[in-house]
C-alpha cells in the first residue's frame, strides 16, 4: 500500500466508527442519557442535551471524514472527542465504576461479557482511533512536503 493512501484508510476507518457509532444514539436518545448517567459526572439535564446533540456531531464527523468535506475541522473534532472519550471511560474505570460505555450501543453491549474488562477494550481501542485520527490530521506528512 502506498503510504500516501494510509490517510485515506484512516479516514474511511473512523467515518465508518463515528456513522456507526451514532445511529442508535440518535434513534434512542433516552437510553442514551441514561448511559451517559451512568458515569456520575454531569447533572441530569446536561446529559440529556448531550445525549441529543453527541450522536448528531459524531455523524456529521463521520460524514465529512469520508466525504473530505471540512476535513481539518472533523480530524481536530474526532481528536478531541477521542481524548474526551478516552479520559471519560478511565475515569470511570478508576472509580470502580462498571458500565456499558454506551459508545455503539445505548441497550445491552454483548462484549466482552465482563464490564470492566469491556471497560478496558474501549479505552485501547479508543487509543487506536485516536491514532487514526492522529494521521488524518497529519496526511500531509505521507504526502511529502509541497
Amino acid at each position: 500500500m502506498k503510504k500516501y493512501n494510509v490517510p485515506l484508510l484512516a479516514r474511511f476507518i473512523l467515518g465508518a466508527v463515528f456513522i456507526y457509532a451514532s445511529l442508535d444514539k440518535i434513534a434512542d436518545p433516552i437510553a442514551f442519557s441514561d448511559n451517559i448517567d451512568n458515569y456520575h459526572i454531569s447533572p441530569i439535564s446536561i446529559n440529556n442535551l448531550a445525549a441529543l446533540i453527541l450522536p448528531w456531531v459524531e455523524l456529521i464527523i463521520g460524514l465529512s471524514l469520508i466525504t473530505g468535506v471540512f476535513l481539518d475541522g472533523a480530524s481536530i473534532l474526532t481528536i478531541g472527542l477521542l481524548v474526551f472519550f478516552i479520559f471519560i471511560i478511565t475515569q470511570a474505570y478508576m472509580r470502580g465504576i462498571s458500565l456499558n460505555c454506551g459508545c455503539f450501543k445505548t441497550g445491552a453491549d454483548p462484549g466482552l461479557g465482563d464490564l470492566k474488562q469491556e471497560m478496558l477494550w474501549r479505552i485501547f481501542e479508543d487509543i487506536l482511533f485516536l491514532g487514526l485520527a492522529i494521521i488524518v490530521y497529519f496526511r500531509q506528512a505521507f504526502r511529502g512536503a509541497k
